[in-house]
């Protein structure tokens, strides 16, 4: 099921087909390099697939993973969305294969993505967590209008967000994990 498109992009639920691509990449050492995949294996990767094919987009799953495909179909990266109610934060992590890098499809699908989000959640903080060797996803992000609130030792990351948007918006005085 698409849930968003580009002019160049999907955003969808995974599909068994997308096994191949999703294992090749996640083994990549560039791939992996800023990734904390716990495990990659053919298996463990099929069994992931089947677990978040049905994710409801923007739903309140605490956790849900969408397929980044061209228009054609072929999978070239994913995304992760994680719902915290308690905070109220969204944390989003994303990967766009090796094979398909500096081709601008991550700034595509966030610029598409945050608005859509902003507007499901209009209250709500975006959150990304970036390693600080990641220059080209800070980066990213920083196009993206987010801004970086510190370094967390704890998890060994920089936390970037984007605040919520419009008048409604509330002053933001406390910091994300």
């Amino acid at each position: 099921m698409i849930v968003l498109h580009t002019p160049r992009l999907f955003l969808r639920n995974f599909i068994p087909e997308d096994l191949e691509v999703l294992y090749d990449y996640r083994n990549n050492e560039g791939c992996a390099r800023y990734q904390h995949w716990e495990n990659t294996s053919k298996e463990y990767l099929r069994e992931w697939i089947e677990r978040y094919a049905q994710s409801a987009f923007l739903s309140k799953e605490p956790e849900q993973h969408y397929a980044i495909s061209l228009t054609q179909g072929q999978l070239i990266g994913d995304l992760s969305f994680f719902y915290n109610e308690a905070d109220p934060c969204i944390t989003l992590g994303y990967t766009i294969s090796y094979r398909h890098w500096r081709q601008g499809y991550a700034f595509e699908m966030l610029s598409t993505l945050l608005p859509a989000i902003q507007k499901a959640y209009p209250q709500t903080d975006i959150v990304a967590l970036v390693e600080k060797e990641n220059v080209p996803s800070i980066a990213l992000l920083q196009k993206c209008g987010f801004v970086e609130e510190g370094f967390s030792e704890k998890i060994n990351s920089c936390i970037f967000v984007k605040p919520p948007v419009g008048p409604s918006a509330p002053n933001r005085k406390e910091t994300h994990p």
